[in-house]
C-alpha cells in the first residue's frame, strides 16, 4: 500500500503519530476559535512527554481560498 487516508479523531491520530506512521498531514486553519480544557485536539491520548520527542513537520503547499487556509505538512527528515 503506497497511501492511506485516515480521517479519525484526536486519539488515533495521537496513536499514528506517536509511532510514526504519519508521513503528511493536511490542515486547514479557520478563522474559528473555540477551546478550554475538554476540546479535542490533532493528538490526543497519551500524548509525547517531552519537546525533543516531538514529531516534526514542514510546510509543503499552502493555499489561501476565501477565510481559509489549506496546508500540508510532510514529515521532517529526523536530525
Amino acid at each position: 500500500m503506497k497511501r492511506l487516508l485516515c480521517e479519525g479523531g484526536g486519539r488515533l491520530h495521537g496513536a499514528l503519530i506517536r509511532t510514526d506512521l504519519v508521513d503528511e498531514l493536511h490542515l486547514t486553519v479557520c478563522p474559528t476559535i473555540f477551546g478550554g480544557r475538554n476540546a479535542p485536539t490533532i493528538a490526543d491520548g497519551k500524548g509525547i512527554g517531552r519537546l525533543i520527542d516531538a514529531k516534526r513537520f514542514e510546510l509543503a503547499s499552502c493555499k489561501h481560498i476565501g477565510d481559509e487556509v489549506f496546508t500540508v505538512w510532510r514529515r521532517a527528515a529526523q536530525k
